[in-house]
């Protein structure tokens, strides 16, 4: 649906604008965990349905049929033969993200401008369980982060944002589903080789940018003028749960991601990000264009301006896509966070780029024993007690009740624990199992699928940690928000 809109540590990291790396979220409906325990794997939402009143369009439905027989050897990849079966390098990443684009481009058109007869069934793409908790119920979205003007210079943006997201895997990549959680979703096999996706195994993802503003539904960021529309079901405004309501969202970034170890072998995948440019020609679809591609986390690069590797950027991306670029200029989209509130020895800094889409999906593990990941997604000092990382405060120094992340040096090693080439069959630390970069496996479906059948007296998950419910945290990367008005 479209709708017509209006109009230190400065060297080691990238230039860090005096902004917030986020503020508050809002989320649709208060969540509990005492709510979760009835939770099951494969709802389609979270509860709250529009009355026909005022939707009457097609609703989410989980595709959660997975292929229960493994796929044949990939052969004849397309995005390999833009490469000549060669290995991904800054000089032909660009040939191998548009044979890469292209092979999606049916499914993806479809999905994001023709969403009155897409059917996922029919497409051949299939969702994760456990979500469902999470999701809205028209595109089947669940919250992610929140964004304002000063993360956005000189791109027209006039309201601070929500992003919200929802992913779909293709039949080779579902099939890991199935090996993984099995027919029920309630026993899954929790171990390293379940976890593996077959080779060209695609996962996409769109992100969904709207409006906090409940004055400004559309014609907020001039970036986004032409983008495609969707309705969401969610809540806007001020409060902790504000009750839902039809309001449209601008489909700004996709991301699509590949199981390729003949490609990038030290990894054994590649990850790019779309994003929209409204001065690009074509379609909605079209107008979604390459930001960057990156097939590994540049160990050698242990400072900021060093080159890279393993990443490509495209210097034609538009402007607000590149401000939000990880450390180093490693590849992390406007939906990502890679730059968040850090701490590093006493010193406080705001909106610093502190991951990458790689660096990030690295951290892809879980602990079978304590039935948790053992690190966070994104660089820093471990604690039993939740969030699971030290908070530091405005000071720079340790504060249980902090919104910066205590964080090593840049480049030191303890950082660069984050930026290694592990393939995705090796976990990050010792006593956990990998789940080969799949973080909705260990960030969301499992943290659900345990709140639901683990002990009632746990944590509330990270990631469900809402206003009214003490300190708030990004609910994409798990990163601390800023006091309420920041």
């Amino acid at each position: 649906m479209r709708m017509p809109t209006g109009l230190v540590l400065a060297s080691l990291l990238l230039a860090a604008p005096n902004a917030a790396a986020q503020t508050s979220f809002r989320p649709d409906l208060a969540q509990t965990l005492q709510a979760l325990r009835t939770a099951r794997p494969y709802q389609d939402n979270n509860g709250a349905v529009p009355p026909h009143s005022v939707y009457s369009g097609p609703l989410f439905t989980l595709n959660h049929a997975w292929p229960t027989e493994p796929p044949p050897p990939l052969t004849n990849a397309p995005w390999q033969a833009a490469i000549h079966d060669g290995k991904i390098t800054p000089q032909n990443a660009a040939l191998y993200a548009a044979a890469l684009k292209a092979a999606v481009s049916a499914n993806g058109r479809a999905l994001i401008m023709h969403y009155d007869t897409w059917d996922a069934a029919k497409a051949g793409w299939y969702n994760e369980p456990w979500l469902g908790s999470l999701r809205e119920a028209i595109h089947g979205t669940y919250a992610a982060g929140e964004f304002g003007p000063g993360i956005f210079p000189d791109t027209g943006l006039r309201a601070n944002f929500t992003t919200h997201v929802v992913t779909y895997y293709d039949a080779r990549a579902a099939y890991a589903l199935h090996a993984f959680w099995g027919a029920s979703s309630m026993h899954p096999a929790l171990d390293t080789q379940s976890a593996q996706f077959p080779e060209g195994s695609i996962v996409v993802k769109a992100a969904v940018f709207t409006s906090e503003d409940a004055s400004k539904p559309l014609g907020w960021w001039d970036a986004m003028n032409g983008a495609e529309v969707w309705p969401l079901y969610l809540g806007v405004g001020s409060g902790n749960s504000p009750p839902p309501e039809v309001w449209p969202g601008y489909v700004a970034q996709f991301d699509i991601i590949v199981k390729d170890t003949q490609s990038a072998p030290k990894t054994g995948w590649v990850f790019m990000t779309l994003v929209y440019d409204s001065a690009a020609p074509g379609d909605a679809w079209d107008k979604m264009v390459l930001l960057g591609v990156q097939w590994g986390n540049d160990p050698e690069a242990t400072a900021a301006g060093m080159p890279l590797e393993e990443n490509w950027n495209n210097p034609k991306a538009p402007l607000y896509a590149t401000e939000t670029l990880g450390w180093g200029g490693r590849l992390s989209g406007p939906n990502d966070g890679a730059r968040n509130d850090i701490a590093v020895n006493g010193a406080a800094i705001k909106n610093a780029p502190d991951s990458s889409c790689m660096s990030c999906h690295s951290t892809a593990e879980w602990n079978a024993t304590t039935q948790r990941m053992d690190s966070f997604l994104l660089p820093s000092f471990f604690t039993v007690n939740p969030p699971g990382f030290e908070l530091c405060g405005e000071d720079g120094k340790p504060d249980p009740k902090g919104s910066f992340i205590c964080s090593p040096a840049p480049g030191s090693a303890a950082w660069m624990k984050w930026f290694q080439d592990r393939p995705g069959t090796e976990a990050m630390d010792a006593g956990s199992f990998a789940t080969d970069f799949d973080e909705v496996f260990c960030f969301k479906s499992l943290k659900l699928w345990w709140a639901a059948v683990g002990p009632a007296s746990q944590p509330t998950p990270l990631l469900l940690r809402l206003p009214g419910h003490g300190q708030r945290f990004n609910l994409y990367n798990g990163a601390p928000l800023p006091p309420a008005g920041d």
